[in-house]
């Protein structure tokens, strides 16, 4: 019995920690959400007075809002296929509602180059540290001649010596390795009519 219960309680364990964990992501997800809404509100109160010569201001500002959140989530600030579910209603099939949906897609544009232009393009990116990042400089550099090496042989150069990279092909090297082409004697050329000229 004991050994039943202790199983239990270990597998509650496992499950609670596994559940923990998509907990906080749910928590982390929500809490970006958030502030990516309260940025895209500052950012329509910055950026409104530009727009107030809108036709439908309430949709613009609302596409607006969702382009400058698009941003913010990493995303490319490209409209989407279709606008919010919202503007599918009966009450939007008409020239009216039709100048609504464009004004909200004509916002969602403008929000994601305002979000852009105040420097929110990358709010995702978490930075590398510069260790991290001069070990990706050093990847790049040639590797040695000892690297080369065939098991048991011993390397030509130091360990530390640099294996001499080719520089640039020159053209004239390759001529003068090439086969010599002679070009034939303009003179000498026999001229053949074009069978495409009038006669």
């Amino acid at each position: 019995m004991i050994k039943k219960v202790s199983l239990a309680s270990l597998a509650m364990m496992l499950f609670s920690a596994a559940g923990c964990n998509s907990i906080s992501d749910m928590v982390l997800e929500k809490e970006m959400a958030c502030r990516d809404h309260v940025l895209a509100m500052k950012g329509w109160a910055a950026w409104s007075s530009y727009y107030d010569d809108q036709d439908y201001h309430y949709d613009f500002a609302s596409g607006f809002r969702a382009g400058y959140e698009n941003i913010l989530a990493g995303g490319k600030g490209c409209q989407p296929t279709l606008p919010p579910r919202n503007y599918w209603k009966p009450c939007y099939q008409n020239p009216k509602g039709h100048g609504k949906i464009q004004s909200w897609f004509d916002g969602y544009s403008h929000g994601a180059l305002a979000a852009q232009q105040d420097g929110y393009s990358d709010i995702q990116t978490i930075p590398l540290s510069s260790t991290t990042r001069q070990n990706f400089l050093n990847s790049k550099i040639p590797a040695s001649n000892a690297c080369f090496a065939e098991l048991g042989d011993a390397p030509e150069l130091g360990p530390d010596e640099q294996l001499e990279m080719p520089g640039p092909v020159q053209i004239e090297d390759v001529l003068q390795d090439g086969p010599v082409i002679e070009t034939p004697d303009p003179a000498t050329l026999e001229v053949v009519p074009s069978p495409y000229e009038e006669k």
